[in-house]
C-alpha cells in the first residue's frame, strides 16, 4: 500500500454501532506505523500511542454513533460542555432514527502539527427509511502529546450554534377537531361530550392523514431556532366546531348544581351557530333534553302569542288589556298563578306579569292555524339538519276549537318545543326578526327541509321592549344585575297538572339562550341557573 492510498472510515450506529473500515487511498497514521507526513529519520516529537487525527475522529464517531455520548465528549477538548450537548442530540434523534458517519480523507501530520481537518459524510436514516445526508468537519487540535476534536455544536450538524441540539419532530397529517378560538377540543368534555360529542364525531368522520416529520435546531430552553431537513405531512381538512368555551363552560356550571335534569342551549343570534349545549347528569342520564325531547313551554309561549297578536290581532303593545286572576274563555277556564288580579294594564305590561288569562283571550281571538304561523316565523316547527346534532325544535299543531287555542296560546295543550327550538325563537327577535340558520361544525352547512319564514321586523321591534320589561319589572327581576337582559319566564304543568316544568327563554347582547329545569315547580329555578349561567360569562 503506497503512501498516495486512504482510509475511508464508516461509522454507523442506532442503539448499537458497528463500525466498518472501507479502504482506499492513503494509509491513515495509527501510530504504530510511519507517520506519512514525517520525513525519514526525523524524531517522533510526540507519543504515537496518544492516537493519530484519524483514529481520534473515528472515536468520536463510533462512540456518538453507538449512543455512548459521554465517551464522544471525552475525545474532545471541552468534555464538560460536550456531553451534554451530545446527548441532547442523540436523544432528541434516537429512537427514531439511526446515524452512520463517513470520514473523509485524513491529511498527513508532521511531529509538530498542531491541528487538523477531517471531513465526514454524515447519514442519518429516519423514520421510513428516508435518508438525511449532509457534511460536517471535525477540526482537531493537538492538545500535549494528545490528539482532540475540537468542540463546536456545528460536530453533528453545520448549522448548529452554540447550546443547539439536534431533535427529531414527528408531524400528523390527522385533521384536527377544533373549537371556535382554533383549540383542540378534548376527548372528555364531561357531560357536554355525552351530550353532543358522538353526533359530532359521526359526522366529521376520518380526519386521518399522512404523517411527515422534520428536523429541527433546539435552543437551550427546548425552542425550535431553525428547521434543517423535513418532510411535509399531508393534512386532511380540521373540523371546526362552533362552541365558545366560555359560554359552554358557564353553562355546563349552572347546570351541574340543580337535583332535577336541566339544560341549556346558547346560540349567536345572528350566524346561528351553537355557542353551548350543556346538561346535568340527570338529564343526560335521560336523553337529549337540551336538543330533542318535547316539553310544554308554558309562558315562555307568549312571546309567540304576542307576536300573532301583534300581527293579526290589531293591539299594539301599549293597548289596554285585562288582566283578570281567573277567567272563562270559552268552555275553558285558567286562572293566574296565584290568581293575581292587575285590572286593566298595557299589553306589555300584561307580558311582563305572564298574565295567562290575558293571552289566553288573545289565542282565542286568533284563526286556528295562527299560532303554527307564528310559531314557525320563530323557528318552531322548522326542521335542521345540523351536522353533529340530532334536534327537534318543536310542534304547534293548529287548534280549531277556542278551548285548545286557550291552552295552545298559554303554552300548554298540545304545544311542545325544546330548549334548541326556544333558544332560536330568542334569537329571532333578537336577529330583527330572521331567525338564523343553526351550525355546529363550520365545515358543513346544515340542510334546512322546513324553512322558518321571519317575523316582521315591526314585531320582533315590539317583542323587544316587553322582553325586557320582563326583567326590569315583571317575573325575572333577579336577572337585573346581569345586564340587558331580554327574556320571558314559564312555568309550564304536565301529566295530571301537579308538576310543572320552569323555562327562562332570552338574550343578551348576540348570545340566545333557553333555560329548562325539568319538574322544577315553577320558573323560579330556571331564572336561578340563568342567574348562574350570565353571571360567570
Amino acid at each position: 500500500m503506497n503512501a498516495r492510498t486512504r482510509r475511508i472510515v464508516l461509522v454507523t450506529g442506532g442503539l448499537t454501532a458497528a463500525v466498518v473500515i472501507g479502504v482506499g487511498g492513503a494509509v491513515v497514521w495509527a501510530g504504530a506505523g510511519p507517520d506519512p507526513g514525517r520525513s525519514p529519520g526525523s524524531k517522533v516529537g510526540w507519543d504515537p500511542e496518544a492516537g493519530s487525527p484519524g483514529t481520534v475522529a473515528q472515536a468520536f464517531l463510533t462512540a456518538f454513533a453507538a449512543g455512548d455520548t459521554t465517551a464522544a465528549a471525552k475525545t474532545t477538548d471541552a468534555e464538560q460542555v460536550a456531553a451534554p450537548a451530545l446527548a441532547r442530540s442523540k436523544t432528541g434523534m434516537t429512537p427514531a432514527s439511526t446515524f452512520q458517519a463517513r470520514l473523509g480523507a485524513v491529511p498527513p501530520t508532521t511531529p509538530d502539527a498542531a491541528e487538523a481537518k477531517i471531513t465526514a459524510d454524515v447519514t442519518w436514516t429516519l423514520p421510513g427509511g428516508s435518508p438525511w445526508s449532509y457534511q460536517t468537519v471535525l477540526d482537531l487540535k493537538r492538545d500535549g502529546k494528545q490528539w482532540r476534536v475540537h468542540w463546536t455544536p456545528a460536530l453533528v450538524h453545520p448549522q448548529l450554534t452554540e447550546g443547539q441540539a439536534l431533535a427529531f419532530l414527528p408531524q400528523s397529517g390527522d385533521g384536527a377537531l377544533l373549537d371556535r378560538d382554533g383549540g383542540p377540543v378534548p376527548k372528555d368534555t364531561g357531560a357536554y361530550a355525552a351530550a353532543i360529542m358522538p353526533g359530532v364525531r359521526t359526522a366529521v368522520g376520518g380526519l386521518a392523514g399522512t404523517p411527515g416529520w422534520k428536523v429541527a435546531a433546539f435552543t437551550p430552553s427546548n425552542e425550535p431556532a431553525a428547521t434543517l431537513h423535513e418532510k411535509a405531512a399531508v393534512v386532511t381538512r380540521s373540523a371546526t366546531l362552533t362552541l365558545d368555551k366560555a359560554v359552554q363552560d358557564s353553562a355546563q356550571a349552572a347546570v351541574d348544581g340543580v337535583p332535577q335534569q336541566a339544560a341549556i342551549v346558547a346560540l349567536d343570534t345572528t350566524s346561528g351557530e351553537v355557542l353551548a349545549v350543556a346538561q346535568n347528569a340527570v338529564a343526560t342520564a335521560t336523553g337529549p333534553v337540551a336538543l330533542a325531547y318535547l316539553h310544554e313551554p308554558g309562558s315562555t309561549f307568549k312571546m309567540i302569542t304576542a307576536a300573532a297578536a301583534l300581527e293579526n290581532g290589531g293591539v299594539t303593545i301599549d293597548t289596554p288589556v285585562e288582566c283578570p286572576g281567573e277567567a272563562t274563555i270559552g268552555t275553558r277556564r285558567i286562572p293566574n298563578d296565584g290568581r293575581f288580579d292587575l285590572g286593566t294594564v298595557p299589553l306589555r305590561t300584561a307580558f311582563a306579569q305572564s298574565c295567562n288569562t290575558t293571552f289566553g283571550k288573545l289565542a282565542a281571538d286568533l284563526p286556528p292555524t295562527a299560532l303554527t304561523d307564528a310559531a314557525l316565523r320563530f323557528g318552531i316547527g322548522a326542521d335542521f339538519t345540523v351536522a353533529g346534532l340530532t334536534t327537534n325544535t318543536g310542534k304547534v299543531p293548529a287548534a280549531q276549537d277556542v278551548a285548545s287555542r286557550v291552552e295552545n296560546g298559554i303554552g300548554q295543550g298540545r304545544v311542545q318545543t325544546t330548549p334548541f327550538g326556544m333558544a332560536l325563537a330568542a334569537a329571532t327577535v333578537a336577529n330583527g326578526g330572521t331567525t338564523p340558520t343553526p351550525i355546529l361544525i363550520r365545515e358543513i352547512p346544515t340542510v334546512t327541509a322546513k324553512a322558518p319564514t321571519g317575523l316582521p321586523a315591526g314585531v320582533a321591534q315590539a317583542l323587544r321592549p316587553m322582553m325586557r320589561e320582563v326583567v326590569t319589572g315583571g317575573t325575572a327581576t333577579a336577572l337585573a344585575p346581569f345586564g340587558q337582559v331580554f327574556g320571558k319566564t314559564g312555568t309550564a304543568q304536565f301529566g295530571d297538572g301537579t308538576g310543572s316544568h320552569g323555562w327562562f327563554v332570552g338574550y343578551r347582547g348576540t348570545t340566545a339562550f333557553a333555560v329548562l329545569v325539568v319538574d322544577a315547580g315553577s320558573s323560579k329555578a330556571a331564572v336561578g341557573v340563568t342567574a348562574a349561567f350570565l353571571g360567570a360569562l
